[in-house]
């Protein structure tokens, strides 16, 4: 039996808009079930900074969520804000869904969200 790894990339923009990719393993999974990604966008409104995350469908909004935390170097507090920049829906709620499942309801198709922390942002 072959296996594939399924992955959540790290996608970063250089000024000159090449696209270079560093890439963490998440997974190991049968071949047979070829992963499907979307990239989802997240702004920190706090920072500034901008992370690209290739995800691949199967994960869920949670491993997204969680990916984003470590990618901003932060803690998950009660009073963060997760949204969709589309909507302005929160993010938080959806997180036992599949990305596949978030996406089919119509929840932020663009995937762009944006993070803020309690005390921070605008």
């Amino acid at each position: 039996m072959s296996i594939e790894i399924e992955i959540i990339e790290v996608i970063e923009e250089l000024p000159d808009g090449e696209i270079v990719e560093i890439v963490e393993v998440v997974e190991i999974i049968e071949a047979d079930k070829k992963p499907r990604n979307r990239v989802v966008r997240v702004d920190n409104k706090d920072n500034g900074e901008t992370v690209h995350l290739r995800v691949p469908l199967s994960k869920t909004i949670d491993d997204v969520i969680a990916k984003t935390y470590d990618e901003f170097r932060a803690t998950r507090r009660p009073d963060d804000r997760l949204t969709c920049r589309g909507d302005g829906v929160d993010v938080f709620q959806y997180g036992h869904m599949s990305l596949e499942h978030y996406l089919r309801e119509g929840h932020c198709p663009k995937l762009h969200w944006a993070f803020a922390g309690g005390t921070g942002g605008a």
